[in-house]
């Protein structure tokens, strides 16, 4: 099982006037440091928590005032409760514009009767062209969810891997398609109904090397690098004959500069549908914990491509995707510049560096009991002071 998330800490330290007083009693804001007269008399130790003067307020106002001061040091401990926030996330999808979590459910679970009946010799076109379909259904879904980022499966179990994975790669390759190709629909349902085929040769991979919990050994990786060849076989076998729906099928692990399999393809010889799914494809893979390594952070995975573009990526559509999910993606835990604590939950084109955040604490550390999503492309005088950790996505 993946190990619990733990609570991020933090401090925020802060002086402030003798009229915030009342206001900070409410919080769990505590004395920063002895608070001292003129003779070194001590009128508020060290580590007193306003909320115990909260009846007492007007007359420890006053006793400051008459000692000449005018502000008092305070701190405030908190944490954010990754788990907290993964409640949230699911408590606002009604609020999000998210695919339907239920054609999603039905979609893995598809994909994997699909896989089953491959690796039994029991899988017809009726059964390809049903998966197509639902990949059809997604394409429509990714038009009307710009928050598709959060709606990327969490993978629950080491055999469900593919399955979500195809999935996600469905949904992420679209919504890149919609950003490249806004007026051509039909490039986001093949990247959708792509998406969800792609890894369909990998049902024909041996369980224990799909699986293996380290690094394959050459035979191994070599038997690995059919699958591309085996799934475009087993599409065209059962009926899928659009070239873009097959491209993204034989050609998701070729790679830009020319050293990806199977054909070892480079720059234009490779299809665009091909390029776009090669970026939903490793971004997915990198994000999700397998057998074999921990997942990386989103905005980790996003520089580690960005690194890698020309040699292995359409630099395009790299930039697409920094530019659709911005610096700190959804999902991301972030601490903005007033203190409070919250979830990216969409990015605007308009500025990386200015996401929509679901609060979860605010900026006086007090939890935050009713949704509220500030945008910071909106608000100039808030940024984000640094990401904490990713959160997860909204699970289906």
């Amino acid at each position: 099982m993946p190990p619990e998330k733990s609570p991020v800490a933090r401090t925020i330290k802060r002086r402030i006037s003798l009229g915030e007083l009342r206001e900070y009693a409410l919080t769990p804001a505590r004395v920063a440091e002895d608070v001292l007269t003129a003779s070194n008399s001590v009128l508020l130790p060290h580590g007193t928590e306003l909320a115990s003067l909260v009846s007492s307020v007007d007359d420890l106002e006053k006793v400051l005032r008459r000692w000449g001061i005018f502000s008092i040091p305070i701190v405030i401990h908190n944490e954010v409760d990754i788990r907290e926030l993964e409640a949230m996330l699911k408590a606002a999808e009604t609020n999000l514009a998210v695919v339907d979590p239920e054609l999603a459910r039905q979609t893995v679970e598809q994909v994997e009767n699909v896989y089953d009946r491959i690796a039994k010799g029991t899988c017809g076109p009726e059964d390809i062209s049903q998966l197509a379909m639902q990949g059809r259904n997604l394409a429509k879904e990714v038009a009307q969810a710009p928050q598709v980022m959060l709606c990327l499966g969490k993978v629950r179990g080491w055999d469900e891997y593919t399955y979500v994975h195809s999935l996600n790669v469905a949904l992420l390759g679209g919504f890149l398609a919609s950003r490249l190709f806004p007026d051509q629909p039909e490039i986001v349902e093949r990247l959708s109904m792509g998406g969800i085929l792609h890894d369909l040769g990998k049902a024909l991979v041996p369980k224990e090397v799909l699986n293996k919990p380290g690094p394959l050994t050459d035979e191994e990786f070599a038997i690995m690098k059919k699958h591309p060849v085996y799934g475009e076989e087993l599409a065209i076998a059962n009926g899928v004959a659009d070239e873009g729906v097959l491209s993204v099928i034989a050609g998701h692990h070729e790679r830009y500069g020319g050293k990806g399999y199977p054909k070892g393809l480079a720059k234009d010889e490779i299809r665009i549908e091909a390029r776009i799914s090669a970026v939903a494809d490793v971004f997915d893979a990198l994000t999700a914990k397998r057998v074999y390594k921990e997942p990386m952070e989103s905005r980790a995975a996003v520089s580690l491509m960005i690194d890698n573009m020309s040699t292995h990526f359409d630099p395009v559509v790299v930039r697409i995707l920094l530019v659709s999910i911005g610096l700190y993606p959804p999902g991301t835990a972030v601490e903005l510049s007033d203190g409070s604590m919250g979830v990216v939950v969409g990015a605007r084109d308009r500025d990386l560096l200015r996401p929509e955040v679901l609060l979860q604490i605010d900026h006086m550390g007090r939890k935050v009991e009713e949704m509220k999503i500030v945008d910071l492309s909106l608000n100039q005088s808030l940024f984000v002071q640094r990401p904490l950790q990713d959160v997860g996505k909204i699970a289906f």
